[in-house]
């Protein structure tokens, strides 16, 4: 078989601010580790497209005959509602065309050519139609590259509980509990793609701006972050966590990484406490250096930051291939 060094890709993506920004994050991921432009189709809203071209992302209209225009070597979707999932897969194997499915923790799987799935809460496997556990967690091979050689700036903490607005309501009363605690903590406070005017004012440590978040969890002595794409990363680049759930759905994932001795279980946020509760487990690492060594030895060995190259060779494989015609 020839050897495939530039594969033509389309992503089909879920994102918002109900469902987060990690989707986005993940297939700009893929795209760098396959060293393509990103042409993306977006399930969300218009403020989410123009979002997804402020990342960088060539941000295309149309239903799955897109497919058509496009021609893609392969199509990938990342979308947790299996229901939307499906229209994309079903088009694209009538055209011939190999189809990689992204999901978490085993959520709204479809039948594809290659499942991915690098959830912690997910039993390791690979062959060539699966990619499960967290050898496969897609991070961004930019963000995984400073690790290397990282110094914790001292007394700074990063809190990164997602990219959506509902975060404003519950980020300010952690803010205010770490600040009582120790005072003078560098506090830094990831913003998502909320615009700066809708932002409300922090009674501590100020907003960072989503370019920044990389170098700010690298630099972080300790960082908080919910459950979801942030929390591998932090544990790529060894970075001590207190993981919390801002949904539901992320507490099984919270859990699974305090039972790894990858993160501490910060419990749900929004509940009675939760802010005092997040605070206090944050304060004591800062004052734990073997405590913070031991969650950052965990999380490399968990998450060793290469999960996507892995996931761009299974696709150019699957691009040789070919697809599955319907």
């Amino acid at each position: 078989m020839p050897i495939i060094r530039h594969v033509a890709v389309v992503f089909r993506i879920a994102a918002g601010p109900r469902l987060g920004f990690g989707h986005l994050i993940r297939c700009r991921a893929i795209a760098r580790a396959l060293g393509v432009m990103p042409r993306v189709s977006i399930r969300g809203t218009a403020a989410t497209r123009r979002a997804g071209a402020a990342l960088g992302l060539r941000v295309i209209d149309g239903g799955p005959g897109l497919l058509d225009r496009e021609m893609p070597q392969i199509l990938v979707v990342d979308d947790p509602s299996a229901p939307a999932a499906r229209p994309w897969v079903s088009a694209a194997r009538r055209r011939g065309i190999p189809v990689a499915t992204i999901h978490d923790a085993g959520l709204a799987r479809v039948d594809a050519d290659l499942v991915i799935d690098g959830s912690v809460r997910t039993a390791p496997q690979a062959d060539a139609t699966r990619l499960f556990g967290p050898r496969y967690a897609v991070i961004d091979p930019r963000v995984a590259a400073l690790g290397a050689g990282r110094r914790p700036t001292k007394g700074s903490v990063l809190v990164a509980v997602g990219g959506g607005a509902h975060v404003f309501a519950l980020v300010p009363a952690v803010v205010a509990a770490l600040a009582r605690r120790v005072p003078g903590l560098d506090i830094q406070v990831a913003a998502g793609f909320t615009p700066r005017h809708r932002r409300p004012a922090l009674p501590a440590g100020r907003w960072l701006a989503p370019g920044k978040l990389g170098r700010a969890l690298a630099s972080a002595q300790v960082a908080i972050v919910a459950g979801g794409l942030t929390a591998y990363e932090a544990c790529a680049l060894g970075v001590p966590v207190v993981a919390v759930s801002v949904v539901p759905a992320q507490q099984p994932t919270v859990r699974a990484l305090a039972r790894r001795g990858a993160a501490v279980d910060g419990g749900p946020l929004g509940t009675a406490g939760a802010a005092r509760r997040v605070a206090e487990h944050s304060t004591r690492l800062l004052a734990a250096p073997a405590a913070r060594r031991r969650l950052a030895a965990n999380g490399r060995r968990l998450v060793d930051g290469r999960g996507a190259a892995r996931v761009a060779v299974a696709l150019r494989a699957l691009a040789r291939q070919g697809g599955t015609r319907g």
